[in-house]
């Protein structure tokens, strides 16, 4: 694309985003002219009394993302079937969210994209009791100095942040804004800053707790509920270690954007591909290319097959670098190996210490450490994996399912001050 037609783009987008931040801002206006809040109390406890407490999710990513699925849509099939009235929403496809973020060019229409739905989205939401707000109302999208989440507060009293990733360290913030972000109101710590947009939380581990609490240190514990990212794996067989082959499958599931956390795990595999007999399986939505001396298998990721493919694995892997970012995650992944009862190996950072006891239900590797020793020990354990592998589910349904976490969310949500 020319210069010509990018700055086109840009000042299109400029002009774009100028009338939606004057619009919200008129609708945050007229809200507390009219005393919104006041008339929608009235409203819900002269017609609507009786009804079920009502809960809206705003979603960033569309069903194919783990953290919708898992973190988004079960929830709301639990919420309804516990008296509660959910629903969620969200913005873009996958297949759209690709196309429009896949080049520099095609952002802006993603960022007025966004903005026109969720605007409605929010409008939507008016009537609802609790608003859930999945990492940002905003994606990738830090101007307008939180235009919408101002927006938010002018119609709810109690807005919900579900994170399940350390966003600001993801963000790199704070971030350097330039000539065109300030005219765009851009924030340098926008998801940092919107925190005290909201009254309630959700963070998915102990370490985000801790985190959100030196970002926002008014934030009151009660207002807190650490919520991990679970699954549901009751009715599913697990795996069967009485029929492992001489070939150990060794497995990574994930998003693309995480693939080049494997590359270490590779060269320590390298080393072995002479002593071990053993292949790397990749279940993802794009495949994994890397100089190996050892067959990968590539697995294309499906929502369907889903279990049946992570149930190839005999060792799930979930390599992390030593960075603030990667600190932050919720070992989501490492939560399915186990709950399906898989022998499981994870970088010693964070949460992934508290999932994993070590040689135990499952196997740790020191932060920044050559992987090679470690799957030494591991493939000198195969007598081991089909105790390890009930042990590590056991722990999963014990903390890291829905039945397990179950009341303590309703109880979260129910004792929310509306």
């Amino acid at each position: 694309m020319s210069r010509i037609s990018s700055a086109f783009i840009n000042f299109y987008f400029f002009l774009f985003f100028w009338f939606w931040w004057i619009v919200t801002w008129i609708v945050f206006f007229l809200f507390y002219i009219i005393f919104f809040k006041r008339i929608k109390k009235f409203i819900k406890k002269l017609f609507f009394s009786k009804r079920k407490k009502s809960i809206f999710y705003f979603e960033v990513f569309s069903h194919e993302s783990a953290g919708h699925r898992y973190r988004t849509q079960k929830w709301v099939e639990i919420l309804n079937q516990n008296n509660f009235k959910a629903k969620s929403a969200y913005v873009f496809e996958y297949r759209e969210y690709l196309q429009l973020t896949s080049h520099q060019s095609s952002m802006p229409f993603f960022h007025m994209g966004f903005i026109w739905f969720r605007f409605w989205q929010i409008l939507r939401s008016a009537f609802y009791d609790i608003v859930v707000v999945r990492r940002e109302l905003l994606m990738f999208d830090d101007y307008g100095n939180l235009f919408f989440e101002k927006l938010l507060s002018s119609i709810h009293s109690t807005r919900v942040l579900d994170f399940d990733d350390d966003i600001a360290a993801a963000k790199r913030e704070p971030k350097t804004i330039s000539a065109y972000g300030k005219l765009l109101l851009e924030h340098p710590t926008k998801f940092s800053a919107s925190l005290k947009c909201y009254t309630h939380f959700l963070p998915g581990t102990g370490y985000l707790k801790e985190l959100l609490k030196q970002s926002f240190p008014d934030v009151k514990d009660e207002n807190i509920l650490v919520l991990p990212t679970c699954v549901d794996y009751d009715s599913v067989a697990k795996k069967n270690y009485t029929r492992i082959s001489n070939e150990i499958i060794i497995g990574w599931v994930g998003a693309r954007n995480n693939l080049n956390n494997i590359h270490p795990v590779v060269n320590a595999l390298n080393w072995l591909s002479l002593k071990y007999k053993f292949r790397l399986l990749i279940v993802c939505d794009a495949p994994f290319i890397a100089p190996a001396f050892f067959p990968i298998d590539f697995i294309r990721w499906s929502e369907k097959l889903e279990t049946e493919n992570i149930l190839r694995m005999d060792i799930g892997i979930m390599p992390l670098e030593n960075t603030a970012e990667q600190k932050g995650k919720s070992a989501f992944k490492l939560i399915q190996y186990m709950g399906l009862g898989i022998v499981s190996m994870a970088t010693a950072l964070t949460v992934n210490t508290e999932i994993i006891e070590d040689n135990v239900n499952g196997f740790l590797v020191s932060a920044d450490a050559d992987w090679v020793s470690y799957f030494e020990k591991v493939f000198q354990s195969i007598n081991q994996f089909a105790e390890i592998g009930i042990k590590a589910s056991e722990k999963i349904s014990d903390c890291y399912s829905y039945s397990s976490n179950k009341e303590r969310l309703i109880t979260f949500l129910t004792d929310c001050k509306l």
